[in-house]
């Protein structure tokens, strides 16, 4: 399990911006990995998932050393259109971390639009 406060705090952005949170929300999760290949297989999974418009490249390195000598990450983002309901987020992100860990990498969370 993971921890909610990060999705809580989200959720609690978007309604203050006046978000209907009963309406599907244009949402993107994103998704680091140490390898191409294993981002590759988390984007299959995605897919087969329903998941659209699903990208992976290697990420910006933060510094010319770790341009050159690395290490390297990978991302995999991915977009869906899902009701951003509190038990449906959280459940989303159970499965996001757990498909993350299964490829050795990290799910680092998740924006939606403001629908309302």
């Amino acid at each position: 399990m993971s921890d909610r406060d990060g999705d809580r705090r989200v959720l609690a952005a978007m309604a203050s911006h006046g978000a209907d949170l009963t309406k599907p929300a244009h949402t993107i999760h994103y998704l680091y990995f140490e390898s191409m290949s294993d981002a590759n297989q988390a984007a299959e999974e995605l897919k087969s998932a329903g998941y659209k418009n699903i990208r992976t490249h290697r990420s910006p390195a933060t510094s010319l050393w770790q341009r050159i000598f690395g290490p390297h990450q990978y991302s995999c983002i991915a977009e869906i259109h899902a009701v951003p309901e509190e038990a449906a987020v959280f459940a989303t992100t159970d499965r996001m971390t757990a498909l993350a860990e299964r490829y050795g990498g990290d799910y680092d969370g998740w924006e939606a639009s403001i629908e309302k």
